[in-house]
């Protein structure tokens, strides 16, 4: 197996574990739709950042590139925004995994 098909991969396992934990959104934020004119860093706002912003584009990254994305790590942030939350334990787990395959 690739690379890019093993962070496809585990793109979908986070994606299924934001569902289980509850962190997964239905609807896409209004923030979302202006993200370039923002400034973020509220941490409240790291889970749907997670799931419309940095997820979908390392998606498209791979497929359209066919390549391994910039390394960009997103552990420090999910800690920071996890903490100490043993429910998220397991998507802590699947971040850590997919840095070390990107």
């Amino acid at each position: 197996m690739t690379e890019t098909i093993l962070i496809a991969e585990k793109i979908n396992e986070v994606r299924e574990e934001m569902r289980k934990t509850g962190t997964w959104k239905n609807r896409l934020p209004e923030w979302v739709k202006e993200f370039g004119k923002r400034k973020t860093g509220a941490g409240d706002d790291f889970s749907e950042w997670l799931q419309f912003i940095y997820l979908p584009n390392m998606l498209l990254e791979i497929e359209n590139k066919q390549q391994l994305p910039e390394k960009i790590f997103i552990v420090p942030q999910a800690v920071q925004f996890l903490g100490s939350d043993i429910q998220k334990g397991k998507l802590l787990q699947l971040l850590i995994e997919l840095d070390s395959l990107s």
